[in-house]
């Protein structure tokens, strides 16, 4: 599910464009109008369907923020083995990052440009997701799972790789999200599963 189903299609399209128009030329460098003609609109019908460029921002950066929180939750809370929630974490990042690279990427870089109090918020969700990782990844070390070591490089390690998925998405749109999730798996557990 995208965490914006429930828009209407050409609401769904307008933010399509609008991320990639902004992972591409960046919030500050895409315009309404830009964005506009890419959905075949003058940019004054844009305002039907939109009230400012940083609302298009708010939902695409915002939404995936809120949905990989309410999802660590439940993984967090659930009664996995510490190795099946990290399996369960890549697999969301996964998940979110095919499903719409564009708008993933703008959480890396264009969230700054977010009105302040959805900034705040979008750091209160990046910490908290965050921190939920840290400790399930702290689990499995106690646990003699995965090897020790600092577990905020861990934590770094692992979402590094995670977080720049969506510019191997979007070079590679056809790749087999399959193939690419056992391949992220392997090499991500690969490095942290403590050896026997």
């Amino acid at each position: 599910m995208k965490p914006t189903d429930g828009l209407t299609s050409r609401k769904q399209q307008i933010l399509e464009q609008a991320a990639k128009l902004f992972r591409t030329r960046g919030f500050k460098g895409a315009s309404l109008r830009q964005i506009a003609e890419k959905v075949g609109m003058e940019g004054p019908s844009l305002y039907n369907h939109i009230k400012s460029k940083h609302e298009l921002l708010s939902i695409l950066v915002m939404n995936n923020a809120r949905e990989f929180n309410h999802r660590i939750n439940e993984i967090h809370a659930s009664s996995l083995s510490s190795l099946d929630k990290i399996d369960r974490v890549i697999s969301l990042h996964i998940e979110l990052t095919v499903v719409n690279p564009d708008a993933m990427s703008l959480m890396l870089s264009e969230w700054t440009h977010l009105e302040s109090d959805e900034r705040l918020e979008y750091v209160k969700l990046r910490d908290s997701y965050e921190n939920q990782f840290k400790e399930i990844l702290e689990q499995a070390m106690s646990e003699g799972d995965v090897v020790q070591m600092d577990v905020n490089f861990m934590l770094f390690m692992i979402l590094s790789t995670l977080r720049s998925l969506y510019a191997w998405c979007a070079r590679y749109k056809n790749y087999n999200r399959l193939e690419m999730e056992a391949y992220l798996k392997q090499g991500i557990l690969k490095g942290i599963l403590k050896k026997a």
